[in-house]
């Protein structure tokens, strides 16, 4: 037992000095030194803090006793003078020290109290018993004259018999990333200060920055506050180094947190039950903080492209200096909770979200983070047994997911300052013209040269490239971005039939839900087809575009209305398009304005519900166009980036749905534009209540 609790439980040498180093912090010291004096005669691995010391009484009662409860008796009493909670638990980090070598001496002493050591070998130990009641013993000495201790108090930590005598260059250094950082490098109190101190070997940290030093070449910054009410405020800046004329800037906010939806892996299954469904809120609730409390920290991201990092001064440094560095930290009572933070080891899954959604993502490489809670606060997040982070439980998952959406609410604010930096990087200075632009104007340049012959075939064979590429495109946008519509709408069907026959079953409930799920599977059949044009009425085009959403309506609670069925309202015509494409983008634009009807109404916390219109008008000169206007919080982003990829304010948004509505537009010789809904007010009667967002898709005159 006590080699499992101690040799064998521990990782590495680097963690089993940490869990000494987290008991001096309990023991209320101010100042730790680790010394790694490998060129002693024996190398000698001392611990020494300034902290309270222990009585003989302390020493047998807890220190020499396995899994003693003393620490967690304490959670329940006040902090100690300090204002600390102990960070141990369990009982049994103490034994790391075999982890480090064969022979332990232990001196302690408190102010006005006897100095007292013990000497441990731990495989005589061991041996001297098969079992833990059977005579093991350790002599504890009372020194008459203090050594170590002569004018103060604490506790000195000395092992030889090392097991590792030899440190190579890079486990010194990341020895000594990890002291630096086992307390919180924010900390301005610093009220808790290690020091690493490594005799005959102390050239082989010298010259490497400090944290702060290298902070300062982070080219984003994000500061942040979520307090217990779920209200996040934030300070951002955007930094970059002198480079092509890019230009700083900073801002910052306040305002309820987005939560990115969960994931699917992380919902709960009740015993004997299918997985809960998701929780349809948008918006951080304070319940979701219960165990976990108030959270602070800060990112800070770095452009790891050769030029931005050359630009910042020293890159090759630099470089290795993140290779080693990177990484989301988490402290409590600012002191780290290992592994967090360690290289490989990216537990929100950054690099993975990076792979799925490139453009514009930041991945663990790039990133130096730090999040910070309250001990007290923080109860439901138990550390494990091994001291390798927190137990995978419900309030850790309720953590990562919290912790996630912050930085999903960094990235969207960096995101136009990233694309500054690509523009510099590209040496784009104008937003080149459409393509069809350009080779109507190659083409006219060629009738100006008389080399018409020449270059109008080949303008021909890369128009037919073009078009092919673009259906290509589209339609497998239309699937990826349908696809997941389609199973979601599905699988509720499927699960409120399952819940009903579960139940006392209404014989006509679940005829009505079978007629649903098989009009569902009807409308969503030409998505999944080729898509030729024909004609389509535009009743027909809103009316297979809002049934997919009809269920999702009712249990989100937005009022629907389609002027284009009320025969009073409707202007009806008909257009040569592509039936399944242009559905597939009223769809998307539908399922957008669902989000932000909801996304006000628990913002501002409205009784009035979601509303949602869609209508139609017809113009001799102008031709027809299609509105979806809403009552949401207006359009969220600046007005030139509309249609643009991977731009969004939507918590995990990716912005292809009006790229990809516009692209549909743009292949049919319409044109897509997002207006406030005022603005419609000089073609439509529109009630006051849509006052949000018009989504406008217009068409050309067929006629």
């Amino acid at each position: 037992m006590l080699k499992l609790l101690g040799d064998e439980l521990i990782g590495h040498d680097r963690l089993a000095v940490f869990e000494l180093v987290k008991n001096s912090y309990d023991a209320d010291a101010t100042d730790v030194d680790v010394t790694l004096a490998l060129n002693a005669n024996p190398p000698t691995i001392i611990v020494s803090d300034n902290g309270v010391g222990m009585s003989g009484e302390t020493i047998e009662s807890a220190w020499l006793e396995i899994g003693t409860d003393s620490k967690r008796k304490k959670l329940a009493r006040p902090r100690s003078p300090m204002g600390r909670l102990p960070l141990g638990e369990k009982g049994v980090g103490r034994l790391a020290v075999q982890k480090l070598g064969e022979k332990l001496k232990l001196t302690t002493c408190q102010v006005g109290q006897p100095e007292f050591e013990f000497s441990i070998n731990w495989t005589q130990l061991i041996d001297s018993a098969r079992y833990l009641g059977d005579g093991l013993h350790v002599q504890v000495e009372e020194n008459s004259q203090p050594k170590v201790f002569k004018n103060g108090q604490g506790t000195r930590v000395e092992i030889t018999g090392l097991h590792r005598e030899q440190w190579t260059r890079r486990e010194i250094r990341d020895l000594y990333r990890l002291v630096s950082s086992l307390s919180n490098p924010f900390d301005e109190a610093k009220s808790f200060v290690v020091h690493l101190h490594l005799p005959g070997r102390e050239e082989e940290i010298e010259g490497l920055p400090t944290l702060q030093q290298m902070l300062e070449a982070a080219v984003w910054n994000f500061d942040f506050t979520l307090d217990e009410a779920g209200l996040l405020t934030w300070d951002y800046s955007f930094t970059p180094p002198r480079f092509k004329g890019l230009k700083g800037r900073a801002t910052h906010g306040s305002e309820k947190l987005q939560l990115l939806e969960p994931d699917e892996d992380d919902l709960p299954v009740e015993i004997g039950r299918s997985r809960q469904k998701r929780d349809d809120r948008i918006f951080l609730a304070s319940d979701d903080l219960k165990g976990i409390g108030a959270i602070k920290g800060r990112f800070h991201a770095f452009h790891r492209r050769d030029e931005i990092l050359k630009a910042s001064g020293a890159p090759q440094q630099l470089k290795k200096w993140l290779d080693n560095q990177t990484g989301v930290r988490v402290y409590r009572d600012n002191i780290r909770v290992f592994n967090y933070g360690e290289p490989g080891e990216d537990w929100l899954g950054l690099d993975a979200r990076r792979i799925n959604r490139p453009a514009g993502k930041l991945g663990t490489q790039s990133v130096i983070a730090q999040i910070a809670l309250s001990l007290a606060s923080s109860s439901a997040l138990k550390e494990k047994t091994n001291r390798e982070g927190f137990d995978d439980n419900e309030a850790f998952q309720r953590l990562r997911r919290i912790v996630l959406s912050i930085f999903d609410r960094f990235q969207r604010e960096h995101g136009s300052d990233r694309t500054e930096i690509d523009k510099a990087l590209k040496g784009e200075q104008d937003a080149p013209p459409p393509v069809q632009d350009a080779l109507e104007k190659l083409e006219s340049l060629g009738k100006q040269h008389k080399l018409e012959k020449e270059v109008k075939p080949i303008l021909q064979s890369i128009q037919q490239e073009l078009k092919t590429f673009r259906d290509v495109m589209v339609s497998s946008g239309l699937a990826g971005m349908n696809l997941a519509l389609i199973f979601h709408e599905v699988v509720h069907s499927i699960d409120r039939v399952q819940r009903k026959l579960h139940g006392v079953a209404d014989p006509e409930e679940i005829r009505r839900e079978i007629d649903h799920l098989r009009k569902l599977l009807d409308t969503f059949k030409p998505l999944l087809q080729r898509d030729p044009p024909r004609k389509v009425s535009v009743e027909d085009l809103v009316e297979r575009a809002t049934g997919m959403h009809a269920d999702r309506f009712q249990r989100h609670g937005v009022v629907f209305s389609n002027w284009t069925a009320d025969p009073e309202k409707k202007h009806s015509f008909t257009q040569l398009l592509p039936r399944g494409l242009m559905v597939a983008a009223l769809s998307n634009v539908i399922d957008n304005a669902i989000y932000w009807t909801r996304y006000r109404r628990e913002r501002d916390e409205r009784e009035a519900p979601g509303a949602i219109l869609v209508l139609s008008h017809w113009g001799e000169e102008t031709g027809g166009l299609i509105a979806i206007v809403d009552n949401g919080p207006g359009f969220q982003l600046p007005r030139d980036q509309l249609g643009r990829p991977f731009f969004s304010t939507r918590a995990g948004g990716m912005g292809l749905g009006l790229f990809y509505c516009k692209t549909v537009m743009d292949s049919i010789g319409g044109k897509l534009e997002v207006i406030d809904a005022e603005e419609l007010k000089d073609v439509v009667d529109l009630p006051d209540v849509y006052d949000g967002t018009a989504i406008v898709f217009s068409f050309k005159n067929d006629k």
